[in-house]
């Protein structure tokens, strides 16, 4: 992604977090908010809310060793080649199909980065 699209995606997870905050809290204020349904809906907005944070926008700050990957990856318009693997700093070979786009990748390192998507 680029910067502006990286900021775009951010912003949106915001909102979303930030509807489903608000949601739970409409729904605790509500005259049947002891109700056992309404205390789920809102348990589980407040649960949506904590997971976009954890999953997008936590994890921002050190992406993962497979989407750091496949930012390097992304950026080389070829069909394949080798990256410096991320986790191990070993060589990290890479194709991607002709047929459909999806990539494929394994580190040389036993045990480490290996992905068919």
């Amino acid at each position: 992604m680029t910067p502006r699209e990286q900021a775009a995606f951010t912003a949106g997870i915001e909102t979303a977090r930030q509807m489903a905050l608000t949601a739970a809290v409409t729904i605790k204020v509500r005259a049947d908010a002891n109700e056992v349904r309404q205390q789920a809906a809102a348990a589980a907005l407040q649960g949506l809310a904590v997971g976009l944070h954890t999953a997008f926008l936590d994890s921002q700050a050190e992406p993962e060793p497979i989407r750091r990957a496949f930012a390097a990856i992304a950026a080389d318009p070829s069909d394949s080649g080798t990256i410096e693997c991320p986790t191990c700093k070993g060589r990290l070979a890479w194709i991607r199909d002709s047929h459909n786009g999806h990539l494929h990748g394994e580190c040389e390192t036993d045990g480490c980065l290996r992905w068919m998507q």
